[in-house]
């Protein structure tokens, strides 16, 4: 039973004449027909008497035909309704991140410049949140299936040594010697499991030191010479690295990206189009520096 046929009965209930209601709605007389003897069928119950041409409402079909109206105006109510909350809700945009990132106060800024009809809500993951619960757009390490996905940044993950061990002539560090060192991390996130997992396929176990997710007190840490940290070259933007000095991984130098994520069906909604453009421009910006 579909509501297209649903329809099609309520018109033919009124006219009480298929030829008549074939006009009307547009479509075969023959199909018109085949659709009633349908509905006739799988109710296991005739809704009208026939006579010739002519078609007029029995005890069933008046009665199925008052709760049928009654029921498409409900579906209808809610379609209306439906898209009154699409048109209200249209400018606010929820943005998912993996983890907390050094650029969101400067990324607010220029959506905000660029787009202040919109209101922008923050969500992070596994932060009093589920992944259950509605986002527009996520940052995130990893393309996500079945998305578009926008390539935000592509930056190299350094190692922050104190000051005081600066070697002008060698700026790399290999894996290995990374275990001379205390080591001061950032709370579970991408960055130190993507770190973890590269440091233990090179045959070093990761002990912290010292764990916080405090990106200023991390910095300080090592800028006083208690242990050596890992920091990405952009999306820490703005912490202050003074007394510290940035080594690359060797052999290899170690990357990461980021992207920008959304399902098709929240691209074609308002403003989601401009807003991921926005949000493009900025890291494009942040990386010319």
């Amino acid at each position: 039973m579909r509501l297209l046929q649903l329809n099609y009965f309520l018109n033919v209930a009124v006219t009480q004449n298929i030829s008549r209601s074939a006009r009307t709605l547009n479509v075969s007389q023959p199909s018109l027909s085949r659709s009633i003897h349908e509905l006739e069928a799988e109710l296991g119950v005739p809704l009208f008497t026939r006579n010739g041409h002519s078609l007029a409402l029995n005890d069933a079909g008046r009665r199925f035909a008052a709760q049928v109206r009654a029921g498409l105006n409900e579906v209808n109510h809610a379609v209306r309704d439906l898209h009154r909350f699409s048109e209200i809700n249209s400018n606010q945009v929820t943005l998912r991140f993996e983890s907390s990132t050094a650029v969101l106060p400067g990324l607010l800024g220029k959506l905000d410049a660029k787009l202040p009809m919109v209101k922008i809500h923050l969500m992070q993951n596994g932060f009093e949140q589920d992944r259950l619960s509605h986002y527009d757009f996520e940052f995130t390490t990893k393309p996500i299936f079945n998305n578009r996905n926008f390539h935000l940044l592509k930056e190299e993950i350094l190692v922050r040594f104190p000051e005081t061990y600066d070697n002008a002539n060698n700026k790399e560090v290999r894996p290995e010697e990374i275990v001379k060192w205390p080591l001061i991390l950032t709370e579970a996130n991408p960055l130190r499991e993507q770190m973890t997992s590269m440091l233990h396929q090179a045959g070093v176990t990761v002990r912290p030191s010292f764990v916080t997710g405090d990106r200023q007190t991390i910095l300080g840490l090592v800028r006083t010479g208690q242990g050596i940290c890992f920091m990405p070259q952009y999306s820490w933007a703005g912490t202050d690295v003074s007394g510290t000095v940035g080594y690359h991984f060797a052999p290899e130098r170690v990357f990461r990206d980021i992207y920008l994520s959304a399902s098709e069906a929240t691209m074609r909604l308002p403003y989601r189009r401009e807003i991921a453009e926005t949000i493009q421009q900025y890291f494009a910006d942040l990386v010319a520096g």
